[in-house]
């Protein structure tokens, strides 16, 4: 028997998460941001609640707390977010949105949203039901929930 990898969910999911952070990627650019698809990511995570800490943001982004220390400071770099100490314990570090990081929110979430209903056209809304449940039952698995 083959191993053929196109015949796995596995192989369509790499694919399709390197194909929407390329073109998420692009249509910010297009539009005058330069914001990658992963710092997308950390920002969705500061719009839903803001001063979240960095290793929070690295879980949440499934990164590695030094891959996560890199993006922010090039974020920091961009002027999208800041740092500010937690009032609770000076030593800690909270990632707080800057106010580039705040307004540019309407026009990053207008392109996703064009991408994703592109993305989405001709897919019956029982079909993407059952995607998305198997999608998180491989990534419990994944994760060690299910596996």
């Amino acid at each position: 028997m083959t191993f053929d990898p196109q015949t796995l969910p596995h192989h369509w999911i790499n694919r399709l998460s390197f194909l929407l952070r390329r073109e998420l990627h692009a249509r910010f650019r297009r539009i005058g941001h330069n914001v990658s698809a992963e710092e997308w990511a950390v920002l969705t995570f500061l719009w839903k609640q803001d001063g979240r800490f960095a290793g929070e943001l690295a879980r949440l982004s499934v990164r590695d707390a030094t891959t996560m220390t890199r993006m922010l400071d090039s974020m920091a770099r961009k002027g999208l977010i800041r740092r500010e100490a937690d009032p609770s314990d000076r030593r800690r570090m909270r990632v707080c949105l800057s106010e580039k990081g705040q307004d540019i929110r309407p026009a990053l979430v207008a392109e996703a949203e064009k991408l994703i209903a592109g993305s989405l056209n001709g897919i019956d809304g029982d079909d993407l039901e059952t995607t998305l449940r198997t999608l998180v039952k491989i990534y419990e698995n994944l994760e060690g929930k299910g596996a």
